[in-house]
């Protein structure tokens, strides 16, 4: 006797709910499911979706988990595998475009929402280089680097080549703290001297370095803590 398959109809019931309430509206499972449509044309996704889940716990962990092990999920595939480390580059992409030229480096409150954007849903300390250019706004940003939840490490071989490849003149710095405080350890401020003096001897100008953290900001430069409250309301 044959039986109705009780998923017949699903993808096109998602995307209805999507039409009618949107991404973030949907359950993680729904939301991981509606990602593998891009890679699997007519295959169900709903098991897969839960196995991903499964095994990196949420939707970030699967956004950042390489290929590796990705691919060695079953149902996933090679080609899904890559669609998704694509992902969090065409973000970043996103939002380097979206934020360039709009903000003002010379004001604190556009300064942080400038950063804040970049850092947004980063679960791992990560290191970035803004580019100013002569109108005081921001032109570019590389990611130098990624660390764990707590601390990332730089390398100033890097850090040079992302100065030669954007002809760099003037530049801000600037890490998250992505579970705590924007107020700086020790490490953070030996790691400000050490690049203040670099910068110094290539001729560029260093106009901050800044944390962002769940609390506000801290400006190297100022060697102060701003409130995120304040940086919302009075900017």
């Amino acid at each position: 006797m044959k039986t109705d398959n009780p998923h017949t109809g699903h993808r096109k019931r998602l995307r209805s709910l999507i039409d009618k309430v949107g991404l973030e509206k949907l359950t993680d499972v729904q939301i991981v499911e509606q990602i593998l449509t891009m890679s699997h044309a007519r295959k169900d996704t709903n098991e897969i979706a839960h196995a991903l889940l499964s095994k990196f716990g949420s939707i970030s962990k699967i956004l950042d988990a390489d290929y590796k092990s990705l691919v060695a999920v079953e149902g996933v595939g090679e080609v899904t595998a890559k669609l998704i480390t694509y992902l969090p580059q065409i973000f970043d992409i996103y939002v380097k475009d979206k934020t360039a030229r709009q903000y003002n480096c010379k004001n604190f409150g556009d300064v942080y929402k400038y950063f804040e954007m970049i850092f947004a849903g980063k679960t791992k300390e990560v290191f970035v280089v803004a580019y100013v250019n002569k109108n005081n706004t921001f032109q570019n940003f590389e990611i130098i680097a990624q660390g764990d939840t707590t601390s990332v490490k730089l390398d100033k071989a890097e850090i040079n080549k992302s100065l030669v490849y954007n002809n760099a003149t003037s530049l801000i710095t600037a890490h998250n703290h992505p579970f705590g405080s924007a107020s700086p350890s020790t490490a953070d401020y030996d790691c400000y001297y050490s690049l203040k003096s670099f910068f110094l001897t290539l001729g560029i100008a260093y106009l901050d370095n800044v944390i962002i953290g769940d609390d506000g900001m801290f400006t190297f430069k100022q060697n102060m803590f701003i409130d995120k409250k304040d940086l919302i309301d009075k900017n």
